[in-house]
């Protein structure tokens, strides 16, 4: 991608790029899974299906079509968990950092949006009371664009709610998906490998950059916002 002018968005992530939740949402799932007769699905295949939406991981854990009852009970059923067990919890899942990031981030005058494959209702309820909400100037969900990630859908409506044209966007993100997304979108692609994947993952799939911690992603993001522009 050949950029012009200086990026002026940044379109997040939430799970495991904001909040630390990928662990809680693995051991909701385990036990969802157990309660379905499904006790021995590997850690490992559980935890990498973290960041996809409801219906597409438990399809493919349980290897039934999206559209079975099973599968719908099953995301009912860690829905409700969930709300019990995490959402109470969200303001400490918080990464450190987070907050100061998305204030300089807004003082400098950048839009912020969140683009998550979430659906809205559960987005809000742990951004609320992780007291986040108003940092963003968007919150984009899984079901409000046709398609979700990796293709770029979600991205361009984000992009589209905060006045900013997709080339001068950055995705921020830890998951494979999050990146193929702002490829596809024809955006900047920043990865957090202190979510769910690799520094390798994810940048075989687009990522520009990877950051290991908050500071690091706040160095990452100066970097791609100090981009001079290219000569005409």
């Amino acid at each position: 991608m050949t950029t012009y002018d200086r990026p002026a968005a940044v379109l997040f992530d939430l799970d495991g790029t904001l909040l630390d939740t990928p662990g809680a949402i693995a051991g909701v799932l385990h036990r969802v899974l157990e309660r379905t007769g499904r006790p021995d699905v590997p850690a490992d295949r559980v935890r990498a299906t973290v960041g996809k939406p409801l219906g597409t991981v438990f399809a493919e854990l349980t290897g039934l079509p999206e559209e079975h009852p099973e599968v719908t009970e099953a995301v009912a059923r860690f829905r409700e968990q969930f709300r019990e067990e995490v959402v109470p919890k969200a303001a400490d899942l918080v990464f450190p950092g987070v907050p100061e990031l998305l204030r300089r981030l807004r003082d400098e005058g950048l839009r912020t949006a969140i683009c998550t494959s979430k659906i809205r209702a559960s987005a809000l309820e742990l951004l609320q009371p992780a007291g986040l909400v108003d940092e963003f100037d968007a919150i984009v969900c899984h079901g409000m664009a046709p398609r979700g990630k990796p293709h770029p859908d979600l991205a361009l409506l984000a992009a589209r709610s905060v006045g900013i044209a997709p080339e001068r966007c950055v995705v921020v993100g830890d998951a494979v998906d999050d990146m193929r997304m702002a490829t596809a979108a024809g955006m900047h692609a920043i990865g957090v490998s202190y979510g769910v994947a690799t520094p390798p993952q994810l940048a075989q799939a687009g990522a520009g950059l990877v950051a290991d911690t908050v500071g690091a992603l706040e160095q990452a993001l100066g970097r791609v916002l100090a981009m001079a522009p290219a000569p005409s």
